[in-house]
C-alpha cells in the first residue's frame, strides 16, 4: 500500500464501524481544504525544531503543487523552508506545546520557487501531533492589496488636493424615500473645513449635526441630485472665506468638492471695481475730448474767417509779405482743425461688442474706393480687389473697420514715389485675403494676442516709398511721423487709430517694408 492509504489506515484505525471510516477516508481526501497532519521532532532539550509530516490530502496539490507522495513522510523544514521567515513554524509549535488553536493569514516564499499567500489553521488532536488546515489564497489576497493600493493612492491624492471632498451616503426609509445622509468618506480638506465639526460629522447623520438653516436650505438639494443626477453648484461663505461648492451623484449618495475661493473672489471684485473706474474715466475722457475739441474748433474757424477777410477786403494795402504770413497763418489753422478732428475719432474708439455685426469686406472696399476716388484719379492708381480671389465676410464695427482700412489705403496712395521729373509714379495696391491657423502667426504679434484658432490675414501691399524696417513699432504711435509735413499731409494718428481698432477686434497687424520697395500691412482678425 503506498503512504497516502498509510495514512488512510491511521485514520480508520481511530474509528469503531466500517461505515464512519469509509465516510471519514471520503471527506478526507474530497475536502477543498488542504490538510497536513504532523509529528512533533524534538532535540535533547525538548524543544521542538521541526515536524514530520505524516499525512496529507489530495487538495494539498492544489495549494503547494505537490503531490501528496511528495510530502508524507518528509520533515517540514527541508521540504517547505520557508515556515521559518513566514512565522508559520512557529505558530505550529506554539500550538504543539499549548494545544491552544490557532488561524492566520502569512505570506510565504522559500528558495524553491515556492511563493503566495496562505490562510492557516492549526490544533493539537492529541499530545505529540498537530494537525493544519490550509488554503492558497494568494489570488483573493494579492487582489485585496491591489485594492488597498488603490484606496491608499487614491486616499493620498484627495488630501494632497486643495479641494475639500467629502462622500455622504443617502438613508433611506421603508418606501425608498430619502430622509438623512451619513457621511462614508471626507479627505484632509475636508476635515480642515469642518474643523472641531470633522469628528460628529463623520460619526453622526446629517441631520444630527446641521443647522435649521442647513436642513431647510441643503438637504432638499442633495436629494435632488441624487434623484435627478443632476450635479449643483453653489457658492457659499464662512465668515470671510468664500467656497465653491459642487454637488453630484455618486451612486446611492452624492459627493461634495468644496474650493476655496475667497482670492478669486477679491481679486474679482478689484477687477469690477476697477473696471467700473476705467468706464467713469472713459466716460470722462470722451466727454472732455468732445467738449475741448468742439471749444479749439470754434476760435480756429474765427481765424480762419479773419484770414479770409484780410485777404479779401485788405489784400491791395497789404504787401506781399503779410499775405504770406496770412496764408501760413490759415494752413496752420486748417493744420490744427484737422489734428482735432483725428484726436476726437481716436479717443471716440470703443470696444462696445454690440456693434459687433457680419459684413461683406468687398462691399465695404468699394465703399472707401468710392471716398477715395480724388487721390485715385489725381496719382492714377490701380487698386487690385481680391487678386482674383472673393474677399471673406467679417464680424466686428463696419464703422470702426470702415476707418481702419480707409487709413490704410490712403497712406498706400499717399506715400507714393516720384519719377524723376518730379511727377508721381501710380501707386499699386493690392489686397488680398486668406484664412491662417492661430498657431501660424508671425511671431511678433503672437505675444499681443490671446490665440485663437483661425484667422483672416487681410493683406494691403502697395509699391510706394516704404520705410526702414526698424520703425514697424513707430509708426503705430500717436503723432509719430516718419517724413516731415512739408513731404507729406497728415497728423500721425492714422495709424494709431488702425492699431486701437484692430486691438478692440481682438486682432494684430503686421508689417513688411523696405526703402523704395513698398510696403504690406497684414491685419489677423478672428475667423
Amino acid at each position: 500500500m503506498n503512504q497516502t492509504n498509510s495514512s488512510s489506515s491511521d485514520i480508520a484505525h481511530r474509528l469503531e464501524s466500517p461505515e464512519a471510516v469509509r465516510l471519514a477516508l471520503a471527506a478526507y481526501d474530497a475536502s477543498l481544504n488542504s490538510i497536513i497532519s504532523m509529528g512533533v521532532i524534538r532535540d535533547g532539550t525538548g524543544r521542538i525544531v521541526d515536524f514530520l509530516m505524516e499525512t496529507a490530502n489530495r487538495a494539498v496539490e492544489r495549494s503547494l503543487f505537490m503531490s501528496p507522495d511528495q510530502i508524507i513522510g518528509t520533515r517540514l523544514l527541508e521540504t517547505f523552508p520557508g515556515n521559518v521567515e513566514s512565522g508559520l513554524f512557529a505558530l505550529y509549535a506554539r500550538v504543539a506545546d499549548t494545544g491552544e488553536a490557532e488561524q492566520s493569514i502569512q505570506h510565504y516564499t522559500d528558495v524553491y520557487g515556492l511563493e503566495g499567500w496562505f490562510e492557516v489553521s492549526a490544533v493539537r488532536p492529541e499530545p505529540e501531533r498537530i494537525v493544519i488546515t490550509f488554503m492558497n489564497v494568494t489570488t483573493s489576497k494579492r487582489a485585496e492589496l491591489e485594492v488597498k493600493r488603490q484606496a491608499d493612492l487614491l486616499q493620498t491624492v484627495l488630501d494632497h488636493t486643495q479641494t475639500a471632498i467629502s462622500l455622504h451616503e443617502a438613508i433611506r426609509d421603508q418606501d425608498g424615500t430619502i430622509v438623512d445622509f451619513r457621511t462614508i468618506l471626507a479627505n484632509r480638506q475636508a476635515h480642515r473645513l469642518w474643523g472641531d465639526l470633522a469628528e460628529p460629522i463623520l460619526t453622526k447623520t446629517f441631520f444630527q449635526v446641521s443647522t435649521p438653516e442647513q436642513q431647510i436650505n441643503d438637504f432638499p438639494k442633495y436629494v435632488r441630485v441624487v434623484e435627478t443626477g443632476e450635479p449643483d453648484l453653489t457658492e457659499f461663505n464662512i465668515g470671510d472665506s468664500w467656497w465653491l461648492r459642487l454637488t453630484a451623484k455618486s451612486g446611492n449618495g452624492v459627493v461634495i468638492s468644496n474650493v476655496d475661493i475667497s482670492e478669486n473672489r477679491r481679486y474679482r471684485q478689484q477687477i469690477e471695481m476697477a473696471n467700473a473706474e476705467l468706464k467713469r474715466s472713459n466716460e470722462n475722457l470722451q466727454s472732455f475730448a468732445y467738449i475741448a475739441s468742439h471749444d479749439l474748433q470754434e476760435p480756429l474757424r474765427k481765424i480762419q474767417s479773419f484770414g479770409d477777410i484780410l485777404k479779401d477786403y485788405y489784400a491791395e494795402i497789404i504787401d506781399e509779405e503779410g499775405n504770406e504770413i496770412i496764408n501760413r497763418m490759415q494752413i496752420a489753422a486748417e493744420r490744427m482743425s484737422l489734428l482735432i478732428r483725428d484726436i476726437l475719432d481716436y479717443s471716440q474708439i470703443s470696444s462696445q461688442r454690440e456693434t459687433f455685426h457680419p459684413f461683406s469686406l468687398t462691399k465695404l472696399i468699394d465703399d472707401i474706393i468710392e471716398d477715395l476716388w480724388h487721390p485715385i484719379q489725381h496719382t492714377n492708381a490701380q487698386i487690385d480687389i481680391g487678386c482674383g480671389q472673393p474677399l471673406p465676410d467679417l464680424t466686428g464695427d463696419r464703422l470702426q473697420l470702415r476707418q481702419l482700412f480707409q487709413n490704410l489705403l490712403s497712406n498706400a496712395l499717399k506715400f507714393h514715389k516720384i519719377d524723376s521729373m518730379g511727377r508721381p509714379i501710380p501707386p499699386i495696391v493690392r489686397i488680398s485675403a486668406e484664412k491662417v491657423a492661430g498657431s501660424d502667426l508671425p511671431d511678433g504679434v503672437k505675444s499681443d494676442l490671446f490665440i485663437k484658432p483661425e484667422y483672416w490675414a487681410i493683406c494691403i501691399a502697395d509699391n510706394g516709398i516704404g520705410f526702414e524696417q526698424k520703425y514697424t513699432d513707430r509708426i503705430f504711435q500717436v503723432f509719430q511721423r516718419l517724413h516731415g509735413k512739408q513731404q507729406f499731409t497728415g497728423t500721425g494718428i492714422g495709424l494709431a487709430v488702425v492699431k486701437k481698432v484692430i486691438e478692440q477686434h481682438d486682432g494684430a497687424i503686421w508689417v513688411e517694408s523696405e526703402v523704395g520697395k513698398g510696403a504690406t500691412f497684414t491685419v489677423y482678425l478672428p475667423v
